[in-house]
């Protein structure tokens, strides 16, 4: 059963913004996964470009002075290495957000350089290898280590798969529980400046707002994309502020211990 089938549209309900969570560098990627949207994206598989960084840098600058940015994670559609300026923008990132929030990404660590994994310990960035080739993730994990890097792996196409709210052919194995960017009122900035509701809208089909959008002026709404995803909408995103009919007793029987509070 989807969980997001009585949600209200953009029109009728949205808040504002309090954390750009994800912002990708590049849409450009060096693996073509057939668990990731990438190999069939038709947006452009292209850098961000310099005035679209500054402009956002303008957004989590401002979120960060009204004190409701928490973590930027370095992720996308793409692999963040790959933009020729990865390693500058990381420090300016790092600058803007202070010492003590997190700033993380992920790599598949095809193209990690013993540079580069210097460059992440000095800005504190806590990277997370994704396994998708083996002979590359485990070199990589190791250069990450030998730099003084805080690091992870990541195996979730394995034990906690998704199918990007139905964009994609592969079993869902993920765990029920509640949609952190709505919950948190997060957004994802793409790598042309667009802005989604959250990271699985890989086509930016459903941008809430641009980075070129007046600082203080960005919403967030729950979107079409939504109604195929396996994580839960907020009550205050529904119709009725009530759960679809049936959900709570799926629930239930389905798991006891979801993570989302249907009462």
């Amino acid at each position: 059963m989807k969980p997001n089938t009585n949600l209200l549209s953009p029109n009728e309900y949205f808040v504002p913004l309090l954390e750009i969570h994800e912002i990708e560098f590049s849409s450009r990627c060096n693996l073509a996964c057939r668990y990731c949207p990438h190999p069939k994206m038709k947006r452009a598989k292209a850098d961000m470009t310099q005035e679209t960084f500054r402009q956002t840098m303008g957004h989590l600058q401002h979120l960060v002075d009204v004190g409701t940015q928490g973590e930027v994670s370095l992720t996308g559609i793409g692999e963040a290495i790959l933009h020729p300026h990865f390693v500058s923008w990381l420090h300016v990132i790092r600058g803007i957000l202070g010492p003590d929030r997190k700033l993380a990404m992920a790599t598949n660590g095809v193209a990690l350089t013993a540079d580069i994994a210097a460059e992440l310990a000095v800005a504190k960035v806590e990277v997370f290898v994704s396994t998708h080739r083996p002979e590359k993730a485990g070199p990589a994990v190791e250069m990450l280590k030998r730099a003084g890097c805080m690091i992870g792996t990541n195996t979730a196409f394995v034990d906690s798969a998704i199918d990007w709210a139905g964009q994609v052919k592969w079993y869902v194995s993920a765990q029920l529980s509640m949609c952190s960017y709505l919950q948190k009122r997060w957004g994802a900035v793409r790598q042309d400046g667009s802005i989604n509701t959250c990271c699985m809208d890989a086509e930016s089909l459903y941008p809430i707002g641009h980075v070129s959008d007046a600082i203080g002026t960005l919403r967030t709404a729950a979107t079409p994309l939504c109604q195929g995803c396996h994580l839960a909408a907020p009550l205050e995103f529904r119709r009725d502020s009530a759960w679809p009919e049936g959900f709570v007793s799926y629930v239930n029987e389905q798991r006891k211990t979801t993570g989302v509070v249907a009462a």
